[in-house]
């Protein structure tokens, strides 16, 4: 296989980021004139019983569980990436499985888990005033410093986004199974942030942001480790 056939197999048109990033725009612009944070939540949540949907066997699964599926795309695309050094066959793979690690790594792990979480320091829905906390309500586009709350933005919500990342990956050969997985991981990352949003641990503008910082970063990543060949192979 050549040092660019892979590379050329795993270019999604233009449109399919753009179309991503309009979309998580749109939301998010949504999110900032209108209420729909505090509106959304207030759906999940009563006074006399808290977040009344908070220990649903499925929400609560999904919070313990849902972030399975991201590790093990993560620690599989680790061990090819190793092995790749050991097993001439699985070389051209290694760029593929770098995107996926770095992915991961820099998406929800340094950027959202790492940075923002600890220091925009947003309170998270069950933490403010409205919903029977004790702080007070914070758009997402006002910090409160580190120690004022981790709501922004989803840790959760990020992981799931990151199966993108591994649907991106599918040749173009394979284009309906490309459309499917891409399909499937972008309803995975909103389904594991409704769950946030229904326990009552995000706000519906936490999630947006996060599937827009994962779909740059992959952006980034496919685009100058797999969109073009890198000098050296």
């Amino acid at each position: 296989m050549s040092k660019t056939s892979m590379p050329e197999r795993l270019i999604p048109g233009p449109w399919w980021w753009w179309s991503l990033l309009l979309g998580f725009g749109s939301l998010i612009g949504l999110s900032t004139v209108t209420d729909i944070d505090l509106a959304l939540s207030a759906r999940f949540y009563a006074p006399d019983v808290g977040w009344r949907y908070a220990e649903a066997w499925g929400w609560r699964w999904l919070f313990e569980f849902g972030l399975r599926p991201t590790i093990v795309m993560a620690c599989g695309a680790f061990v090819v990436l190793i092995g790749s050094w050991l097993r001439p066959a699985w070389v051209q793979y290694r760029r593929a499985c770098l995107v996926l690690v770095l992915a991961v790594a820099l998406g929800p792990g340094l950027v959202v888990n790492g940075i923002l979480k600890p220091y925009w320091g947003r309170p998270r829905p069950r933490h403010v005033a409205m919903f029977g906390g004790a702080q007070a309500y914070h758009p997402w586009w006002r910090p409160g410093g580190p120690g004022s709350g981790k709501s922004f933005p989803s840790g959760h919500a990020a992981m799931g986004f990151a199966m993108i990342a591994g649907a991106v990956l599918i040749p173009q050969r394979h284009g309906r199974w490309r459309r499917a997985a891409l399909g499937a991981a972008f309803g995975y990352g909103w389904l594991v942030g409704c769950g946030r949003i229904v326990q009552g641990g995000h706000f519906f503008s936490d999630v947006a942001w996060s599937g827009v910082i994962v779909v740059l970063i992959t952006f980034v990543l496919w685009w100058r480790l797999l969109a073009r060949p890198l000098p050296g192979g």
